[in-house]
Order: structure tokens, then C-alpha cells, then sequence
């Protein structure tokens, strides 16, 4: 169902969107995914990097959290390079929030961050482009993809307990990875005809030992859902191609990691993009 400027995907429905929902978008030969992942979707940039260098013909973009971040980035003009030193020069610790009424992460303070590179609205990206929320009220996965760029951004990398939640028309969104951390349909709903999908999420069979304290149970019970949802989800809709960077024992808050994480990408992409036909 789309209302202005955003689509609702109903979690009852199959994971592919019914052609109504399209009927907006002109078919796209190609498409990218980019998964939520925080510090490990800084791999992200690699994988585009090699897109660049391989001159794969991308016409929509789709993202998740900090897939969010970096596909409304690369959206917006900003070459696989400049990303990477946008990334090297952020500093996290300036987002912290000390008001006990909200995140302990600022989200005024990364919209203001994002709005110093991007443009104020969807409209002004150079590639169509979708974030996807979750609006926690109604439990429905949402497609952003009109009206103001930064804020949309930053409802879906709303992590929750880091982030308050993110008041949008008549939405209350948080991260998308709640329900879709790996954003495949919502390229499809572009028109993408074929997708690649980069994929950050956790895996447990590559992260070794069992977790230390409360605090890493929780996360890892959580990281645990979400990899089981995004397999499903996989199952009912793959995309054309997988890319799955190596990243054991980088966690979600590894962004001192930025140039190994990169790189990790960026091989992980030059392996899955060899002979690919677009």
C-alpha cells in the first residue's frame, strides 16, 4: 500500500510486491540491496567500489540502516571514495545523546551529519532510492522513498535503544533490520529485474565463542533472530547475486575496524562479480 511518499509492506503478504506497488517505477535492468549491519556496513563501501571499477550498470538502490546511510550517499552522487573518507572522518562519540528522554545516540545530531552531504529530498538523488523502517506501532515494514532524504535515513538506522524513535507522517519508525535487514524486495519494488544484495548481517557459523555477559546474550539472542528472518526471506526472494563479506569478530560497534571492514567488501565483491551478466 503506498501513501504519500512512503509504502507499506504487509508482513501477511508474499515477500514480493504485488505490481500495483511498482506501477510508480520504470523496469531497472539492475538494482543493489545493502544490508543493516552498523560498523559492518562499512563493508559496503568496498563492494561499491568495485561496482565502479567494474562498471556494473546500477539503476536503483535499496538499504537498511547503515545500508541506508551508505546507498543514500552513493544515491546522491558521492563516489565509493568519498564515502570511504566521509566515513574515516565521522566521528560517533559527537552523536552521543545525554538526555535521558531519548537514545543514548542523538538522532538530530546524525541528521545534521547526513544533511551536510546530502540532498534535502528524495528527488534531488541522481539513482532511485529507498530506505527501509519498521513502524513499531502498526509491526509493518516501510519503503521511504519521497519527501525529506535525512530524516528517512535516519529512521531506518534507528536502532533500538540507541535511537528514540523517529516520528514520520503518521508513522513511528525505528531501524528497518527488524523485520528486513537485508532490503531485496524493496529493490524489486523499484523495478529492479535483477538484484545484487550485500549482505553484513550476522552469521553463526563464522563468529566464534559464545557470548561474554548479559549485555553481549541480548545482542547475540538478536542477532540471532534477525539472521533466521533474513534466511526466509532469502528463500522466498533471492536476488541474482549474493555478496557476503568475511567479517568474524567485528561487531556492531567496530568503526575503528573501517579499513579492514572496507576491504573485506572489496574482496568479497571482486570474487562475486567476476563473469556476472547484467
Amino acid at each position: 500500500m503506498a501513501l504519500g511518499g512512503y509504502h507499506i509492506q504487509r508482513m501477511s503478504k508474499s515477500a514480493r510486491p504485488e505490481k500495483d506497488d511498482c506501477s510508480a517505477f520504470q523496469p531497472i535492468r539492475l538494482g543493489i540491496a545493502l544490508s543493516g549491519g552498523a560498523a559492518r556496513g562499512l563493508a559496503h563501501i568496498g563492494v561499491l567500489k568495485v561496482v565502479e571499477e567494474t562498471g556494473v550498470p546500477v539503476g536503483a538502490l535499496a538499504g537498511t540502516s547503515m545500508g541506508a546511510i551508505i546507498g543514500g550517499l552513493w544515491a546522491a552522487g558521492h563516489s565509493a571514495q568519498e564515502i570511504l573518507e566521509i566515513a574515516r572522518e565521522a566521528s560517533w562519540l559527537k552523536m552521543i545523546n545525554f538526555s535521558p528522554k531519548g537514545g543514548i545516540l542523538s538522532e538530530k545530531k546524525l541528521m545534521k551529519f547526513l544533511s551536510s552531504y546530502l540532498p534535502s529530498d528524495f528527488s534531488g538523488l541522481e539513482i532511485p532510492f529507498v530506505a527501509v523502517a519498521t513502524d513499531v506501532v502498526n509491526g509493518r515494514s516501510v519503503y521511504l522513498h519521497q519527501g525529506p532524504l535525512a530524516s528517512a535515513i535516519v529512521a531506518s538506522a534507528a536502532y533500538p535503544g540507541l535511537f528514540a524513535a523517529i516520528p514520520r507522517d503518521d508513522l513511528l519508525l525505528i531501524d528497518g533490520g527488524v523485520f528486513d535487514n537485508l532490503p531485496v524486495d524493496a529493490a524489486r519494488f523499484l523495478g529492479s529485474e535483477k538484484v545484487i544484495a550485500s549482505d553484513v548481517g550476522y552469521d553463526p557459523e563464522l563468529e566464534p565463542g559464545a557470548p561474554k555477559g548479559v549485555i553481549e546474550l541480548g545482542r547475540r539472542a538478536i542477532d540471532l533472530m534477525q539472521a533466521q528472518l533474513t534466511r526466509v526471506r532469502l528463500a522466498m526472494n533471492p536476488p541474482e547475486l549474493y555478496i557476503k563479506p568475511l567479517l568474524p569478530g567485528i561487531g556492531l560497534e567496530s568503526f575503528g575496524m573501517i579499513e579492514t571492514i572496507w576491504r573485506s567488501g572489496y574482496e568479497a565483491a571482486m570474487k562475486a562479480l567476476k563473469g556476472l551478466e547484467v
